[in-house]
């Protein structure tokens, strides 16, 4: 049989006829079990609220110089969260307000000291001290968080109105001046050129991510869905992935031959998703490998890369937005960390499912299925 743990009540009283008979009555009481901590001064009793464990305290309105009140107030300034019970005597007038002003959770004469009355008194101020420090810490948290995703959508929806026009112009002079300078035979100028507009070919690509997770979360990112088939949309994607990266090869095994609904650019924005992380992640390799398979009802594809892997304890967060792995003995890949979570949520909404094969140190393959016929399936 487990026995039953006690409640450890602190209590700061000067007068010791007092504290023996709270111990009396104490240890009448046939349903509680109490341990009775004593203090005898306000300012032992203070270090002791402050330090010591304990689960209630108790203490005398009259601490010599001091009054309960007076301690009672401190201890709360000093961040003192545990429920306190106020003695009074027997003719103090209106302290019993005073003290549930100043922070008391209950109070009882001392002549009303009887062990039902007192055992009930000390179970409901523990319960309320504790359903009120839940309460606080749920609304806490939901303050915190509700705050975080206002802030949150506030920047990105700053980012993508201040930078898109910005950067929309930019493009179009960088391919401007590429042109003039191919006419004109300057040739490292050009070279430049194509450069720059490369790179801001890869800005416009963060600005749409931050596009799409605002949408996203204000339920507005739009699909346009259609019959498409599968396996072209696949070599599509790999050969755009290839043609812009040399350094590994994209190694394609299986087809489908799945005709599947759905909105082909979005899917294909997935796919390209996972090309581009998987050499961006694993960037001294030499091969990805793109695996696709199908049943009568769905079709799956496999993009898997041979690098570090992902630690057992990340993979549930790799889809959060904003996550990033550091892997600070190899630097930073770029990016913000919201391709993944874009691609979760396009097949979610597609009625797919998407996740992550990996152990550290052989490499990570990230899958995602989707129904082949969505359209007529319901």
């Amino acid at each position: 049989m487990q026995t039953r743990s006690a409640t450890k009540i602190l209590l700061i009283e000067d007068d010791e006829d007092d504290y023996i008979l709270l111990q009396k009555v104490l240890t009448k009481i046939p349903t509680g079990h109490y341990t009775l901590l004593w203090e005898r001064s306000y300012a032992s009793g203070l270090t002791a609220m402050l330090t010591s464990e304990h689960d209630i305290c108790m203490l005398d309105y009259r601490l010599g110089a001091h009054t309960g009140i007076e301690l009672l107030k401190t201890a709360r300034n000093k961040g003192y969260n545990r429920p306190i019970i106020l003695l009074t005597g027997a003719n103090e007038g209106d302290i019993d307000i005073l003290a549930l002003q100043a922070g008391a959770d209950d109070y009882i004469a001392k002549e009303q000291l009887q062990g039902e009355l007192l055992h009930r008194i000390i179970r409901y101020a523990i319960e309320r001290k504790k359903t009120e420090h839940e309460r606080e810490i749920l609304i806490s948290q939901q303050i915190a968080a509700q705050e975080l995703e206002n802030k949150r959508n506030e920047f990105i929806g700053m980012v993508v109105h201040e930078l898109k026009t910005p950067i929309t112009s930019l493009k179009g002079y960088a391919q401007l001046l590429y042109k003039r300078c191919i006419r004109t035979g300057d040739e490292q100028t050009a070279q430049f050129a194509s450069r720059m507009d490369t790179q801001i070919t890869k800005l416009t690509a963060l600005v749409d991510d931050f596009l799409d997770v605002t949408r996203l979360a204000e339920g507005k990112l739009q699909f346009v869905e259609d019959y498409f088939p599968f396996d072209t949309l696949i070599n599509e994607s790999v050969q755009e992935i290839q043609f812009i990266n040399e350094r590994q090869t994209i190694q394609q095994e299986g087809a489908t031959n799945q005709t599947i609904w759905g909105d082909r650019a979005r899917i294909g924005q997935v796919i390209t998703n996972l090309l581009t992380n998987a050499m961006k992640y694993a960037p001294g390799t030499e091969q990805i490998l793109v695996k696709v398979a199908s049943d009568a009802h769905s079709v799956t594809l496999y993009v898997q890369d041979f690098g570090p892997g992902i630690p057992k304890n990340l993979q549930s967060k790799i889809f959060d937005p904003f996550y990033r792995i550091e892997r600070n003995q190899q630097g930073s890949a770029p990016g913000l960390g919201l391709g993944l979570h874009i691609a979760a949520e396009i097949i979610k909404r597609q009625e797919g499912r998407i996740w992550v094969e990996s152990e550290e140190g052989e490499g990570a393959t990230f899958c995602f299925t989707l129904p082949i016929d969505r359209e007529h399936r319901h």
